[in-house]
């Protein structure tokens, strides 16, 4: 009997370390992916409970629905509201042409931040078709002079000419392929995957859950 309380105490002890290391390691993941956040486009409250980060393509069709249908609910809701804080990363690899929308993103947040949410709007709004070279530097200056008012659409013009954010479109690709991400919109919710982000109705109950494990209601 008392091999079998020790037997048993063991086992006991055993599963609450496994379970506390895979906590830990979740916790560490969750810290790890909201840390891919910093020094990136973020739309609401800095201090908000549940970060959103979503790695998109200018060219993609889905990225475009989105933006369209899912998006707009999400601000009105969640990122008006204080509860989540939306990060956007580059995973732009539809086209060389991509890395170009993503070069003139990261250049108008660099010159002013919460304007490359106009830009975000702007570019999907006016999306062609995907397999056509069309976001070409004399197309994202045109419409940064027209819809993303002011900006230095100059500075825009050099930094697309001399491709100085590259690097940095490039770096969150890089973040992208090691999260192994291979489709767009990828949306993760407090480091955790959303399966399908354009099922709003699953986006708002990671949101929930995540709100809720913060202490705050949905």
């Amino acid at each position: 009997m008392k091999m079998l309380t020790m037997i048993t105490v063991g086992l006991v002890v055993l599963i609450v370390g496994i379970f506390g290391i895979a906590y830990l390691a979740a916790d560490g993941q969750k810290e790890e992916i909201n840390g891919l956040a910093q020094g990136q486009p973020v739309l609401g409250d800095p201090k908000a409970p549940v970060t959103l980060i979503e790695f998109g393509d200018f060219k993609c069709p889905v990225c475009k629905r989105f933006e369209e249908t899912v998006f707009p609910l999400l601000k009105k809701e969640y990122i008006d509201t204080g509860k989540v804080k939306m990060a956007f990363l580059n995973m732009q690899f539809i086209g060389p042409d991509s890395v170009t929308a993503g070069i003139a993103g990261e250049s108008i947040y660099h010159q002013k931040p919460q304007a490359f949410w106009q830009f975000y709007d702007a570019v999907y709004r006016n999306q062609q078709d995907e397999y056509t070279i069309w976001a070409t530097p004399e197309f994202l200056v045109q419409l940064a002079k027209q819809q993303v008012p002011g900006i230095d659409v100059k500075r825009l013009e050099q930094d697309l000419r001399t491709r100085k954010y590259e690097a940095d479109v490039q770096q969150d690709m890089n973040n992208g392929k090691k999260l192994g991400i291979n489709s767009v919109p990828t949306i993760y919710v407090n480091g955790k995957k959303v399966d399908n982000p354009l099922d709003y109705n699953q986006l708002k109950q990671a949101l929930d859950e995540a709100l809720q494990e913060s202490g705050k209601k949905g």
